[in-house]
C-alpha cells in the first residue's frame, strides 16, 4: 500500500513539475516576443556557459533579428508582386527576390540556431499592414509601389549588412559579407527598374 501511495505522489509531482516548466516556457516565449529580450534561448533564459559559448554580442543578436524581419519581408511582398504586378520587369525581379531572399532566410535561421539567438518568425504589426494594404493594390500603381519599396528597404538593408559585416563573431561577418554582394545588386536592378518607369 505505501509503494502505491508513493508512486502515485511521485508521478503527481513530476506532472506538476512539467506543467510549471511549460507554463515558465510560454510566459518565456512572451516575453522574449514582446519585449525583445536577447538572452532567450527556445523559450528559456540562457545564462552563464550558454550564452558566452556562442560568442554573439547584443549588436550580433540585433543584426540577426533585424536581418530575419526585413528577409521576410522581402519575400512576402515578392510573393504579392507576383500575384498583382502588371509589368513582366516587375514579376521576373519579384521572383529573383523570392528565391535570393529565401535562400538567405534559410542560411540566417541556421546561423541564428548555431548562435542560439531566437530570430522572429512572423513581422511586426506595422509591416504585416503594410503587406496587407498592398494586397489591394495592382497594376501599375502596385508596380511604382513595391519597386520604390524595394530601392528604400534594399538602402536599409545595404547599410545594416555592412554594419553585420563589423561584427566581432566570425561567422555573422562571413554571412553577412557574403549576402551583402547579393543585396546590393538587387539594390541596382530596383534602382533601374524606377528610373525607366518615370
Amino acid at each position: 500500500m505505501k509503494k502505491i501511495f508513493l508512486l502515485s505522489t511521485a508521478f503527481a509531482l513530476v506532472l506538476s513539475f512539467q506543467a510549471c516548466q511549460t507554463a515558465d516556457k510560454k510566459s518565456a516565449t512572451t516575453k522574449d516576443s514582446v519585449a525583445g529580450d536577447t538572452n532567450m534561448v527556445n523559450g528559456n533564459h540562457a545564462t552563464g556557459a550558454e550564452s558566452t559559448e556562442s560568442g554573439v554580442d547584443e549588436a550580433g543578436a540585433t543584426f540577426l533579428r533585424k536581418a530575419a524581419i526585413g528577409g521576410i519581408m522581402e519575400v512576402e511582398a515578392a510573393k504579392i508582386a507576383q500575384k498583382n504586378a502588371k509589368s513582366a520587369e516587375v514579376k521576373d525581379f519579384a521572383a529573383k527576390m523570392l528565391t535570393d531572399h529565401t535562400k538567405a532566410n534559410t542560411e540566417l535561421k541556421a546561423l541564428a540556431v548555431n548562435k542560439k539567438v531566437i530570430t522572429p518568425d512572423a513581422l511586426p504589426a506595422d509591416d504585416q499592414i503594410h503587406l496587407d494594404e498592398m494586397k489591394k493594390m495592382t497594376g501599375t500603381a502596385f508596380d511604382k509601389h513595391y519597386m520604390v519599396m524595394m530601392v528604400t528597404d534594399h538602402e536599409k538593408t545595404v547599410a545594416l549588412f555592412k554594419l553585420g559585416m563589423q561584427n566581432r563573431d566570425q561567422a555573422i561577418k562571413s554571412w553577412a559579407g557574403n549576402t551583402l554582394s547579393v543585396i546590393e545588386s538587387h539594390d541596382e536592378m530596383a534602382k533601374k527598374i524606377v528610373t525607366n518607369m518615370k
